[in-house]
């Protein structure tokens, strides 16, 4: 396997188990937070080339797998404002992704 394939599959290995823990630990509707995803994304995933490193990895992966992306919720709390996306794909059409 190639580093590139590697990386991506490090990449959604990581929100994989990122969103697993964070439902494990204590995100629940006791806390308040609603897990209902609010819509689709329609705007377009910001080009990987503008990031470096794992960030340029996850874009990359957000633009090959838009579909996935868009079925599953963000757990950074961006749904609400200022952000109000609505999936973990619109993490990735504005710089917030990057962190």
């Amino acid at each position: 396997m190639d580093k590139k394939r590697r990386t991506l599959l490090f990449v959604i290995m990581a929100m994989v188990v990122a969103a697993v823990a964070l439902t494990v630990t204590g995100c629940s509707k006791d806390s308040g937070k609603s897990f209902q995803i609010t819509g689709k994304e329609t705007k377009p995933v910001l080009d990987p080339a503008m990031f470096k490193g794992q960030v340029r990895a996850a874009y990359a992966v957000a633009k090959r797998y838009p579909d996935i992306m868009n079925e599953l919720f963000c757990y950074c709390y961006c749904d609400q404002p200022p952000f109000r996306h609505h999936t973990l794909l619109s993490c990735f059409t504005d710089k917030h992704g990057a962190g």
